[in-house]
């Protein structure tokens, strides 16, 4: 994050190139799965990223540093973890403890709190890298269509993630550089909180309400359940379940404690590697690894922008515009922040906008407004957010998820939880400056 921040305030380089590039990666991902365009996600935003240093927007020393390695060592940590944790059986627990809900609808909002209380005390990113897997476990043993328990998770991950400052990576840039402390942080963000989430759900069971229905001819067939376990199988995976566990806690806890997420996921995968008394191999074949290509190829791209300085020109002329009184600077405000967090990423735009933020007036209230709707914005589309992408890319197989299909959905959910977010948060903070 400190290289984009700062390749942002070198001079102009091929804008014209970077804008171009950035629109083609943008729709190569977006049509993926049309039939001209037969390319998944890792090949397109890889392409992008050849293409950003091929035409010389971004040199290929630079293309290293602006891949976020904490953000995909975190990845990686989490998922050798939660891997090891499916091998071990936790999944099929959790699901046989789903039988006791009998309610589609009540699953729905178990798995849509579960995600965003989870992603306010973590991280919204590594909940999805080990709740992607269970959900699709479940709703296979529950005869469910998974789709809209992946849309409620991914959604949900990312209206949770506002309630904390370190429940999300822009959140804690803006913790550090806003001073802001972090119980009024999360007092004052509870309302929005709890109303995007009922706004998600009930929006969910609007959309979905006909898909809420068990599948007569999907998930696991009567004669398809697994047998019972030996008692040595089950002592077994017992124990590896504890280490999992172990390891699992071992990185929470670094992540309460204030220490690097990266080192701390790292830390508990090593712990997990170290016990698993199996060949490594075994466990890390089974990675999604073109997950973390895809998300540093797209590092590379998105940092194009910033090397070019298109993003910088770009933000900068859309935050003059906010003037006139304080109603009016707060409805532009999160409309210039919608936009600018889905064109160039919520990390990005969040260090370049926070520059102005300290001469407004109330600047509280406007860094709230930074991380609540930077932070939502992420429902609007598929690439929105990490958490949406590590749900697509992990369900790909068994529930395709299309850009379209995703934004049906994510962008009324969007809207209508940002106009009532933004009007409590002006409520609440818009005279407290006075």
């Amino acid at each position: 994050m400190h290289e984009l921040a700062q390749t942002a305030t070198e001079a102009f380089r091929h804008p014209w190139a970077a804008g171009i590039i950035f629109t083609a990666t943008f729709i190569l991902i977006s049509f993926r799965r049309l039939s001209l365009l037969p390319i998944g996600r890792p090949s397109a935003a890889l392409t992008g990223a050849v293409l950003m240093v091929a035409f010389g927007v971004v040199k290929p020393e630079e293309a290293y540093q602006l891949v976020n390695w904490d953000t995909i060592c975190l990845l990686l940590g989490m998922m050798i973890i939660a891997e090891h944790l499916r091998a071990a059986g936790l999944f099929e627990r959790f699901s046989r403890l789903s039988e006791k809900i009998s309610s589609p609808f009540g699953m729905l909002v178990i798995v849509g709190f579960t995600a965003a209380i989870s992603s306010a005390i973590l991280v919204n990113d590594p909940v999805c890298v080990v709740m992607t897997p269970l959900v699709l476990e479940i709703c296979r043993r529950k005869r469910l269509k998974p789709f809209p328990y992946l849309m409620i998770l991914a959604t949900s991950s990312n209206i949770g993630s506002t309630l904390t400052l370190t429940g999300n990576p822009q959140n804690m840039i803006i913790g550090s550089l806003s001073k802001l402390g972090f119980l009024r942080f999360m007092g004052l963000m509870t309302a929005p909180f709890l109303v995007s989430m009922l706004i998600n759900l009930v929006l969910a069971w609007l959309y979905y309400r006909h898909e809420l229905v068990e599948d007569p001819v999907g998930g696991i067939a009567d004669n398809e359940i697994l047998p019972r376990e030996s008692l040595p199988e089950k002592i077994q995976k017992t124990r590896r379940l504890r280490i999992g566990l172990i390891g699992l806690g071992l990185a929470c806890a670094g992540f309460v404690a204030g220490f690097s997420m990266a080192f701390s996921a790292l830390a508990g995968a090593v712990i997990v590697i170290t016990f698993h008394r199996k060949d490594p191999s075994e466990l890390l074949e089974k990675m999604e690894w073109s997950l973390l290509m895809f998300f540093a190829a797209l590092f590379v791209v998105i940092g194009g922008l910033q090397t070019s300085g298109l993003a910088k020109a770009v933000t900068e002329w859309a935050l003059k515009l906010i003037a006139g009184d304080l109603t009016s600077q707060v409805w532009i405000f999160s409309g210039v922040t919608l936009v600018g967090s889905n064109v160039l990423s919520n990390v990005p735009f969040v260090l370049l906008a926070s520059q102005s933020i300290p001469a407004m007036t109330n600047p509280d209230l406007f860094w709230c407004l930074l991380a609540f709707v930077s932070t939502i914005a992420g429902n609007l589309t598929i690439f929105g957010s990490v958490a949406n992408m590590i749900v697509a890319e992990t369900a790909r197989n068994e529930c395709p998820m299309s850009f379209w299909g995703f934004a049906r959905f994510g962008i009324p959910s969007t809207i209508l939880s940002l106009l009532a977010g933004v009007w409590m948060l002006s409520h609440i903070l818009a005279f407290s400056f006075n």
